[in-house]
C-alpha cells in the first residue's frame, strides 16, 4: 500500500505523488495562508498501516468491564453508562475493520463492507448487549458510524503525515468515547445535581477534568476551522476564557477552582508531591535549555530522559495519591496541548522556541504537523487509569489490586522502552529478523519491566501468585516482541497490550 489514498474517488485509488504537499497545505491552514482543502489521505511515511491497533482500545475496555463484573469489589460504584461506552467501542472496532479491508482489497466490489457490515454488527450489539429494540439500536448504529467516520477521515486529512491508519483508529476511538461520556455525564449532573459529598474525589475531579479537555477541544476545533481566531490578539483572549470556563464554570459545587483547591489542601502529602512535581518541571526544562544550546538533534538517550520524568511523576502518584495524579494527567495533557498550539501557530512570544525544541526532540515518527510523539508519552502512561471506572479503590490493607494495570504504561515505555532504546543503540549487536530492533534489547526491556514488579512485591504493595506471575511473563515477552517488530509508535501501543494481558490474567 502507497502513502496516499482519496477517500472520496469511488474506489481505493493510491497515489505516490509528492506527500509533502498535504501538510504544507494543513500548515497553511492553521496559520492563515491560502484557504486549501484536500481530500487526499497522507499517513505518516515508512511506516506500515498498523491497521491492528484499533483493536487495541475496545479490547482494554472490555477487559475492564469484565475483570470489574467478575470482581465487583474493585469497582462498586461503576457508572451505569461504561456498558454503554464499552458496547459502542466494539461497534467503532468492527466499523474500523470494515474499512480497513475495504483499503486493502482496493475494489469496488467491496464498498458495501464499509455499510453493511458496521450495520449489523453495531446493531446486534446494542440489541443483546444493552436490550435495545431492533429500531433504536439501528438508529444508534448509523448516528455512532456516521460520526465515527466522519471524525476518522477528518483527522486523517487535516493532519497528513502525522498518523498511520491505526494510529489515527486510537486516537478517534478516543475522542469519540469522549464525547459521548462527556454528554451523559453532562446530562446526569443536570438531571440529578449530586454534591460533591455524593460524587467523592475521584468523581468530582474527573468531571471537572472531562469538562476541561471538553472546552479545550472546541478551542482546538475552532481554530483549524477560523482562520481569523489565529491571531494574537484574539488567541490570548479564547485562552484566558479557556482557563475561565475550566476553573469557573458551575459542573461542580462548589466551583472546580474552589473544589481543587479544598481536595490539594486537605492533605499535606498532596502539597510535597506538587513541590516534587514543580522540581520535576524545573529539570525539564533545564535539560530543554542545554539542548537547545547544544545545537544538535537530541540522542536517543537525551530523550529518553522524559521517560525517566514520566516514571518519577507516576510512581509515587500510582502509590500514594492515585486521585490527585489522575486530575493532575489531565492538567498535563491540557498543558501539551495549549504548548502545541503555540508552537504549530508560531504564536509570539513562545512559538519559536516551542518550535525549535520540537525539532530538537523530534524523532523519525513526528513526521506531521503535531508533536505526537511525546503527546503519546503522556497519553500512554495515563490511559489504564483514564479507562478504568475506579482506578484509585484500595482494599482493607490499603493495596490497589488494579496497581500493575495501572502501571502498563509506566512499566512497558518508562522502563521497558528506555532500557531497550539505551542498552539495544549502545551495546546491540544482534538484530531481529526483518526489524533494526536487537535481542539485547528485548532482552534488556524484560529485565527492566520484570524488576519494578518484583521491587513492588518485596515492598509489599502488590502480592502476587504463581499464576498471576506466569502472567506477568507473558504480558512482558508479548509486549518486547511488539516493541521490538513494530513500527507504529510504541509509546501508545505497548501499555495498552501489557494492560490488556494484565488485566485478563491478574
Amino acid at each position: 500500500m502507497r502513502n496516499r489514498v482519496d477517500y472520496n474517488s469511488g474506489g481505493s485509488e493510491f497515489s505516490s505523488s509528492d506527500e509533502d504537499s498535504g501538510i504544507r497545505k494543513v500548515h497553511d491552514r492553521m496559520c492563515g495562508v491560502g484557504n486549501q482543502k484536500s481530500n487526499d489521505i497522507v499517513p505518516r511515511p515508512n511506516a506500515s498501516p498498523g491497521y491492528w491497533l484499533c483493536c487495541l482500545l475496545p479490547l482494554a475496555l472490555c477487559t475492564t468491564f469484565w475483570t470489574t463484573l467478575k470482581d465487583p469489589e474493585r469497582c462498586s460504584e461503576m457508572p451505569d453508562h461504561f456498558k454503554l461506552i464499552t458496547l459502542t467501542s466494539m461497534a467503532i472496532c468492527i466499523q474500523n475493520i470494515s474499512f480497513f479491508i475495504y483499503l486493502t482489497l482496493q475494489a469496488k466490489l467491496y464498498k458495501w463492507l464499509i455499510v453493511f457490515v458496521p450495520f449489523v454488527g453495531g446493531a446486534c450489539i446494542y440489541k443483546y448487549g444493552l436490550g435495545m429494540t431492533w429500531l433504536l439500536s439501528s438508529l444508534w448504529t448509523v448516528f455512532i458510524d456516521v460520526i465515527f467516520q466522519r471524525c476518522y477521515i477528518q483527522v486523517m486529512r487535516d493532519l497528513p503525515k502525522s498518523f498511520t491508519y491505526g494510529e489515527a483508529s486510537i486516537l478517534t476511538q478516543g475522542v469519540v468515547l469522549f464525547l459521548m461520556n462527556t454528554l451523559i455525564m453532562g446530562y446526569r449532573l443536570i438531571i440529578d445535581q449530586p454534591s460533591n459529598e455524593e460524587l467523592g474525589d475521584l468523581r468530582t475531579l474527573s468531571t471537572i477534568m472531562t469538562f476541561a479537555l471538553l472546552w479545550l477541544l472546541i478551542v482546538c476545533t475552532s481554530l483549524l476551522a477560523f482562520q481569523f481566531l489565529r491571531k494574537p490578539f484574539i488567541f490570548y483572549p479564547i485562552m484566558i476564557t479557556f482557563v475561565a470556563a475550566a476553573t469557573l464554570a458551575p459542573v461542580t459545587t462548589p466551583i472546580p477552582v474552589i473544589a481543587v483547591f479544598e481536595f490539594i489542601f486537605r492533605d499535606k502529602m498532596r502539597l510535597y508531591i506538587i513541590l516534587f512535581y514543580v522540581a520535576l518541571v524545573g529539570a525539564t526544562i533545564i535539560v530543554v535549555c542545554w539542548q537547545l544550546r547544544n545545537s544538535q538533534h537530541a540522542t536517543t538517550s537525551v530523550r529518553k530522559l522524559f521517560h525517566l520524568l514520566v516514571v518519577l511523576v507516576y510512581i509515587p502518584g500510582f502509590l500514594y495519591e492515585c486521585v490527585f495524579l489522575y486530575i493532575a494527567s489531565g492538567v498535563a495533557l491540557a498543558l501539551i496541548a495549549i504548548f502545541d498550539l503555540l508552537r504549530i501557530l508560531k504564536m509570539p512570544p513562545l512559538g519559536e522556541i516551542l518550535e525549535k525544541a520540537f525539532f530538537s526532540f523530534a524523532d523519525e515518527k513526528d513526521a506531521g504537523l503535531i508533536a505526537f510523539t511525546p503527546m503519546c508519552l503522556l497519553i500512554g502512561s495515563s490511559l489504564p487509569m483514564w479507562i478504568m471506572p475506579c482506578p484509585c479503590v484500595t482494599d482493607e490493607h490499603g493495596l490497589n489490586s488494579q496497581l500493575l494495570a495501572l502501571l502498563a504504561g509506566i512499566l512497558t515505555i518508562g522502563f521497558g522502552d528506555t532500557a531497550a532504546s539505551v542498552i539495544g543503540s549502545k551495546w546491540g549487536r544482534t538484530k531481529w529478523r526483518n526489524s533494526s530492533r536487537s535481542i539485547e534489547g528485548s532482552v534488556a526491556f524484560v529485565i527492566y519491566v520484570i524488576l519494578p514488579i518484583v521491587i513492588l512485591q518485596l515492598m509489599e504493595f502488590i502480592q502476587l501468585n504463581e499464576m498471576q506471575w506466569g502472567v506477568i511473563v507473558l504480558a512482558t515477552l508479548v509486549a518486547a516482541l511488539v516493541e521490538a517488530h513494530t513500527d507504529q509508535i510504541d509509546n501508545l501501543v505497548l501499555p495498552l497490550v501489557f494492560y490488556v494481558i494484565v488485566s485478563l490474567g491478574c
